[in-house]
């Protein structure tokens, strides 16, 4: 049998948390995000076969505009999720960022007289 301590003892605080729900919520969750970038990605091939094709500039703005909106901001959460001490804060500027852009870019194709 140990002795017991009779004094106190600090133990280090976990520099890393962890949050949200069940491992199959958090699951199904990733799995939407991954099928909405890969519709993404087949939409944003699809458009770049019309601008091949000759479908002009308009075309080529939809689909830039379309994988800033989308595809782009999952893959900035992802990598900088993953790389380096990136705060939350940086992240969501990043992700928020190229969603605006994106949207910025497609209104200016829908938009635009000339």
């Amino acid at each position: 049998m140990l002795p017991r301590p009779t004094h106190a003892v600090a133990l280090p605080l976990s520099l890393q948390t962890a949050t949200g729900g069940s491992t199959a919520v958090v699951l199904a969750a990733l799995l939407a995000l991954l099928v909405a970038t890969v519709l993404s990605l087949a939409v944003a091939a699809r458009l770049y076969r019309g601008y091949h094709r000759g479908g002009g500039r308009p075309m080529l703005g939809l689909l830039v505009g379309l994988v800033l909106l989308t595809t782009v901001p999952f893959v900035l959460r992802l990598i900088l999720t993953n790389v380096g001490d990136v705060s939350a804060t940086t992240r969501a500027l990043a992700a928020t960022t190229s969603q605006l852009a994106g949207l910025l870019v497609v209104l200016t194709v829908v938009f635009d007289r000339g």
